[in-house]
């Protein structure tokens, strides 16, 4: 039993690898990060309020919106195929324990790019995110809220180690993973340049 779960998690992690990944460019690499630069694209994009981006409830809440729109819930009722990352844009409440503003979001297929369908759920949105340039830091395992803050601090002291001058604010968060591929996890964390 044990070596089939360990095989179907295996198949899983390789057809979760034939996501669609957002576009960006490695501009420079360093020892354990590295500079991009991400184009503008569309994203597919929600708001939340939590104290807890990752771990808290608004987090299922808003994926799951947002996952209605790719399986069909739009203008034009086409299901449009999951990609690669899921991102959080997040602007921490100012004080301890405090409610911080997260905008999730999922990458458009370049296939639909251009004639993007139209949210039915009107607490979704189409975002042009435009061109930005960030630090970014890969890193495996099931991170939660904790998990990411300790990798972006790490990554704000390698990158200005080096003279790379970056942002501590917007916090960004990347999962390229699904909840089921156990190994070789891919999640990120991003700091604008």
């Amino acid at each position: 039993m044990l070596s089939i779960i360990l095989a179907s998690s295996i198949l899983f992690s390789y057809v979760s690898a034939d996501l669609e990944i957002a576009p960006y460019e490695v501009t420079k690499s360093h020892e354990g990060w590295e500079e991009r630069s991400y184009p503008a694209v569309k994203w597919i994009s929600a708001e939340g309020f939590d104290i807890r981006p990752h771990d808290g409830e608004s987090h299922d809440r808003i994926f799951f919106q947002l996952f209605d729109y790719i399986d069909g819930q739009n203008d034009q009722g086409v299901k449009i195929p999951m990609t690669a990352p899921v991102t959080l844009r997040i602007l921490p409440g100012e004080g301890p324990n405090c409610e911080g503003n997260f905008t999730m979001s999922f990458f458009i297929p370049m296939a639909f790019q251009e004639n993007t369908p139209v949210p039915n759920n009107p607490d979704i949105y189409i975002e042009e995110r435009p061109a930005m340039n960030v630090a970014a830091l890969r890193f495996p395992g099931f991170p939660g809220d904790i998990d990411f803050s300790i990798k972006a601090a790490e990554l704000y002291e390698l990158a200005t180690a080096e003279g790379v001058n970056v942002a501590d604010v917007p916090l960004w968060t990347a999962g390229y993973s699904g909840p089921n591929v156990i190994i070789n996890r891919r999640n990120e964390v991003w700091l604008e340049v």
